[in-house]
């Protein structure tokens, strides 16, 4: 079967799977706010299931799969490579590394089962992170880090970078659907070059300025109830001439609804303003939801990065990135996503 048919014959699934789903989710009627949010963490997570699976059928049928592919890390010249690596089981996840021909930075890392490809990286710079950012901690973004540092096996990472968030109760009582297994699991470690990042923190590593746009803190605690997600880093790297913005699960919105994700989006346009501007961004909680188009026509990336994989990309659902790839295409610019992973740039 020909790679473009299975594509389609996938996309067909998917909308078909997504059209059941929708209709299951309009027919069932829960009383309480806390019902809801677990029932749309439930279709969620069985969209994605069924989803997945489709696609995966599919995608063995033409050979077309996200590349596990390990492309050169060390730019050779000026500058800084940025490289952006898929989620080989069709997931959504986040992994970012940072490097110049002698430093690595690890942003996120994903699942656990980038373990293995996050090992052999670390190798080729001598078993040394020099930083290891975590944008927060759910599964698809800290449990392979959580996997390596309880096991480094000669790996040494100087320093950790995350954000700080209230002690487990107040979690609870914001979002009693949340899975804190990863965040019990981080905070039992003993790390020593552990360091809480907060609005306004800059730091440098590898010759780049990191920026703190936003982390938890009280304003997000009265702006959401989803503290994980919209308390999650949102912070820039700065090169010489160029700029990343990364904006991790920002803008999930207590609950996922609208009211809040306006919020977050109006709090970040009303705080920065122009100085949003940036030359590249990575979509907020994965290009799903997320942060509205105000926020995107400030930072007016030349490219934007969907950590998103094709199911993801292309469903018809509320939990979809098709919205906002077409309003980043409509606004002229260039996309990637898994579907082209590993994507790279050089930041200048």
């Amino acid at each position: 079967m020909k790679r473009k048919a299975v594509i389609k014959e996938a996309g067909f699934i998917a909308a078909a799977i997504i059209f059941m789903a929708a209709a299951i989710g309009g027919i069932w009627k829960v009383n309480s706010k806390t019902n809801r949010l677990h029932e749309a963490v439930r279709q969620f997570e069985s969209i994605q299931e069924n989803m997945q699976k489709e696609w995966q059928k599919a995608s063995a049928q033409s050979g077309s799969q996200v590349s596990s592919y390990i492309p050169d890390l060390k730019p050779h010249k000026e500058g800084w490579k940025i490289t952006q690596f898929g989620d080989v089981m069709q997931q959504q996840e986040m992994c970012y590394t940072i490097t110049t021909d002698t430093g690595l930075v690890i942003v996120d890392g994903g699942q656990a089962y980038e373990e293995e490809k996050l090992r052999e990286i670390i190798a080729t710079y001598g078993n040394h992170v020099e930083a290891w950012i975590l944008t927060h901690p759910h599964p698809d973004h800290i449990t392979s880090f959580l996997n390596i540092y309880e096991d480094l096996q000669g790996i040494q990472i100087h320093h950790v970078y995350t954000i700080q968030l209230p002690d487990m109760e107040t979690l609870k009582k914001n979002a009693s659907w949340e899975d804190y297994s990863d965040l019990e699991r981080f905070r039992s470690l003993d790390i020593p070059g552990l360091e809480y990042l907060h609005k306004g923190d800059r730091i440098h590593v590898l010759g780049l300025e990191l920026e703190v746009l936003s982390a938890y803190d009280e304003t997000i605690d009265k702006l959401s109830n989803d503290l994980m997600n919209d308390g999650s880093l949102l912070f820039r790297v700065k090169g010489r001439e160029e700029s990343m913005l990364f904006c991790a699960d920002v803008g999930s919105a207590g609950g996922r609804t609208d009211k809040v994700r306006k919020r977050m989006t109006e709090y970040l346009v009303e705080t920065y303003g122009d100085s949003l501007k940036s030359d590249y961004v990575q979509m907020a909680h994965h290009g799903f939801q997320g942060l509205g188009r105000e926020f995107y026509e400030k930072v007016d990336p030349k490219a934007a990065f969907f950590d998103a994989p094709y199911w993801l990309m292309n469903g018809e659902s509320e939990f979809s990135s098709k919205e906002k790839e077409d309003m980043i295409l409509d606004m002229g610019k260039t996309v990637y996503s898994y579907y082209t992973a590993p994507n790279q740039i050089l930041l200048k």
